[in-house]
């Protein structure tokens, strides 16, 4: 396992002490404290899915030329991971690299709003408004809605499966557009999924670095 950071905005932690049993970040107060894996192989994925209360989103097939290049957890691994991240490089649709950040989360984590840049912790979707495009979560077609204040070198767009937040994020921003082709993910905890292959281990996984 990495070093822990607070999940809104990438800060180090004070860790817990004798006397004060909780995360705190010198911006946001006590909080779960976000870990980067230091690896990425099957031990480390299978201690995130045996520990997970949310679920660990992974393209089902993988778009060709895409890797899993990083894994993010928040929370402990006693009382469950609270919030999940990957990370995937490959082929930006309009040429260049891409990556993207797949995150799920318990509402008031704030991690997917961190990646996309948003002041809003979690945008709940307007109804009035239609979503952008639509992924199959577990097999379900799930509506994504734009996050509009995104950052400009990125997309982001968030919905809701699984009872929780589900947020993509693109870099750069024109590397979301396969969200809004025939993108499924699928929960690693009910399924098996070999990682073949890596990529280069992600930067982008402590939000604001």
């Amino acid at each position: 396992m990495g070093s822990s950071w607070c999940p809104r905005c990438g800060n180090d932690l004070v860790a817990p002490t004798e006397y004060d049993k909780a995360w705190r970040c010198s911006r946001h107060g006590q909080i779960l404290p976000l870990t980067i894996l230091a690896r990425i192989d099957e031990p480390a994925i299978h201690h995130v899915r045996d520990h997970a209360e949310v679920p660990l989103w992974l393209p089902d097939p993988m778009p060709v030329g895409w890797a899993l290049a990083g894994l993010a957890t928040v929370g402990n691994a006693p009382d469950g991971y609270r919030a999940t991240a990957v990370s995937l490089q490959g082929p930006a649709p309009l040429g260049g690299a891409g990556e993207w950040l797949i995150v799920a989360e318990e509402p008031g984590i704030g991690l997917g709003a961190s990646y996309a840049g948003t002041a809003m912790a979690a945008p709940p979707p307007v109804s009035t408004e239609l979503p952008a495009a639509k992924v199959h979560a577990l097999g379900h077609p799930t509506p994504l809605w734009p996050v509009t204040d995104a950052l400009a070198d990125r997309s982001a767009y968030v919905g809701e499966a699984a009872g929780v937040w589900l947020w993509l994020i693109s870099f750069p921003a024109d590397a979301g557009y396969a969200v809004l082709e025939d993108l499924a993910v699928t929960d690693l905890r009910g399924q098996h999924l070999p990682i073949l292959e890596t990529g280069e281990f992600s930067l982008r996984l402590r939000p604001g670095h």
